[in-house]
């Protein structure tokens, strides 16, 4: 790994390995086109706020959107494919996820045993700095297989049913990992430190773009059987994927995105005071600055991420959901730029305008949205009454449920885009982008 990531071809020179995929997909999946949006920067005498948004650097693809969150997308200039994906069982998938946490465990069981099976000083601090060593391999192995993936999907050589089963088994791999390198500081503290905590917080923070919440979501798909529908977007240095999860009572907009362009794997040791990363994000976020419910910088213990020189921010905002955070920042001081963003949204706190309305055969067609490859809401009405119609709905030709007794909340894509309702009396499209 070397300086900020301009390229995974550049990364990978001379280091490329074949990708193994193997089992039967049970991943449907189809293509659209893309269009992404890079927010404009504001003057140099004009503050950012939450009446006049605006990052305060050309180069940060953080979009703002009215009377709501802004969000990390990646630069238009980038961005080389964009798919949504129906995710399900998938035999092969879990079992690559079921490995990854035996991997896991079996490594935190086993710094365990020789540390403590360890009769000198010296003997411990061995243990300390060969555990992080292979650590610091095994980071090394995981980033590069996102890496050939990323490169592979964008070529066309891997497939997005095997894409997504790679960045699933990649984040249980990650997520396992986690608890060995909290297990690691614990002992190096106890060993008189003979790694540094600088050493540490920079494992942690490789871990930040090799997992996250629909990762997470669709690992529990593979081996469960429950359906997602997910949004995928690629570019050679990041992707993002979001879906809709229902509750009870809401229906939740979860996403994530990582930037490669923003993470600088090298960790300059460029620190910032927690002052001037509370401003600077105020800039790039101003609206969920100006409406957040309470917000912390402390999202891990010790080692904090700052000993790496990134830093995190997690909100809650009226138009979130219960429980979890908001919205989450993560922060490169190296860069100057966020590289990692989690999203999660109550669908009907978030405003969504209407986009488009047409009738056909006594119907009318409603769709209502937020952004660009974010929620969208179909809902048929009669068009006399206006009492809500049961419609099987499609979005470019794709199945993506029923309007039942109100409405249906999907995911849009980014680029125009056709929705028709069908019922057993008739049939009303809509081609409108957002």
């Amino acid at each position: 790994m070397s300086g900020p990531l301009p390229t995974l071809r550049a990364l990978l020179a001379g280091r490329r390995r074949s990708l193994a995929v193997v089992g039967v997909a049970l991943l449907v999946v189809s293509s659209v086109a893309v269009v992404p949006v890079i927010a404009e920067r504001p003057s140099p005498d004009r503050a950012a706020t939450a009446e006049n948004p605006g990052p305060a650097a050309a180069s940060a693809p953080v979009v703002q959107v009215e009377n709501t969150s802004a969000y990390l997308n990646l630069p238009a200039d980038s961005v080389q494919s964009e798919a949504f994906a129906v995710v399900e069982l998938d035999p092969a998938a879990a079992t690559s996820v079921r490995t990854a946490r035996l991997h896991g465990r079996y490594t935190n069981i086993h710094l365990r045993e020789t540390f403590t099976a360890a009769e000198t000083d010296a003997a411990q601090r061995a243990v300390i700095r060969n555990t992080t060593r292979r650590l610091d391999g095994r980071l090394d192995e995981l980033e590069h297989r996102q890496a050939d993936a990323l490169a592979a999907y964008n070529r066309g050589d891997l497939s997005k049913t095997a894409f997504l089963r790679e960045l699933v088994a990649i984040h249980a791999a990650a997520d396992a990992m986690e608890t060995t390198v909290d297990q690691l500081y614990t002992f190096d503290r106890g060993a008189d430190m003979p790694v540094s905590q600088s050493s540490i917080a920079r494992l942690k923070a490789r871990l930040v773009p090799l997992q996250g919440p629909v990762r997470a979501r669709l690992a529990a798909s593979v081996t469960s059987g429950q359906t997602d529908r997910v949004h995928v977007m690629a570019s050679e240095t990041g992707v993002v994927l979001a879906t809709l999860v229902e509750g009870e009572f809401t229906t939740r907009y979860v996403r994530e995105s990582f930037y490669g362009g923003g993470f600088d794997d090298q960790f300059s040791d460029r620190p910032i005071s927690i002052d001037t990363f509370e401003q600077r994000l105020s800039e790039l976020y101003p609206w969920t600055w100006a409406n957040n419910g309470g917000r912390d910088t402390v999202l891990t213990s010790e080692p904090f991420y700052q000993r790496a020189g990134v830093y995190g921010i997690a909100f809650k905002h009226p138009h979130g959901t219960v429980g979890d955070s908001d919205l989450i920042v993560f922060y490169d001081a190296g860069t100057g730029e966020v590289f990692y963003e989690i999203q999660r949204r109550d669908v009907e706190a978030t405003p969504h305008p209407l986009v488009a309305s047409t009738t056909g055969d006594g119907l009318r067609l409603e769709l209502h949205a937020t952004h660009p490859g974010g929620p969208l809401n179909v809902r048929v009405v009669n068009a006399t009454a206006g009492t809500p119609v049961d419609a099987r709905v499609t979005l470019n030709g794709d199945r993506v449920g029923r309007t039942g007794n109100e409405s249906l909340w999907t995911l849009g894509p980014r680029d125009s885009f056709v929705v028709t309702a069908s019922t057993p009396n008739g049939n009303v499209t809509a081609t409108t982008s957002i």
